[in-house]
């Protein structure tokens, strides 16, 4: 990962010694920016790169080609999706798991297991409940979450950070969803 603080005339490396997976710019905060690594570590600035800081994630960034980072219109609010009893990738039980921060990832709190896609219902031009989450979630909750053929994935969400009493099925058999302006669009099966 090179860094330049001169529109490109020198380049600084940063940790030669990382490998890193992804590079992601907080959607909301032009200050903030995540270096993702395949461990549970992770880089973080909040002053557009001047100094960077060391993050633990929960668990270290998924192998299911899912987002790792979604972001919430608040700065400091995280979602994480990452690996859970997984070795290089497969295992028996094998699957992606969300956890959501309140403060820019310095404590992690579970959200929902064998998930594809999980991310906060607000959005800058969205109006929704700020604590609400909702998550692409597969029905049945063992094995394999890479070898899932016929298990449905479901829409969940719920409100103050996916609390259990909130928790809701919006949709039983889903292709996927996505946010963009003020609409929140989902593809049903």
């Amino acid at each position: 990962m090179w860094q330049s603080s001169n529109e490109g005339y020198s380049w600084v490396q940063l940790f030669p010694e990382r490998r890193f997976l992804v590079f992601y710019h907080h959607k909301y905060a032009v200050d903030r920016g995540y270096l993702i690594t395949d461990t549970d570590t992770f880089y973080y600035t909040t002053d557009t790169g001047r100094s960077w800081n060391i993050g633990t994630a929960p668990s270290p960034s998924n192998s299911f080609g899912a987002q790792v980072l979604h972001f919430h219109p608040t700065s400091d609010l995280l979602i994480w999706t990452g690996n859970k009893e997984c070795i290089g990738g497969t295992g028996a039980s094998c699957h992606a798991e969300a956890h959501y921060s309140r403060d820019n990832g310095r404590h992690w709190i579970f959200v929902d297991s064998y998930v594809r896609n999980c991310a906060f219902a607000k959005d800058a031009k969205l109006d929704a409940d700020p604590t609400e989450i909702v998550c692409e979630s597969f029905r049945d909750k063992t094995g394999a979450q890479k070898y899932f053929g016929n298990n449905p994935l479901e829409l969940v969400a719920g409100r103050n950070y996916f609390d259990k009493s909130t928790k809701r099925r919006l949709f039983e058999n889903i292709v996927g969803f996505t946010k963009f302006s003020e609409f929140l669009v989902v593809a049903e099966v």
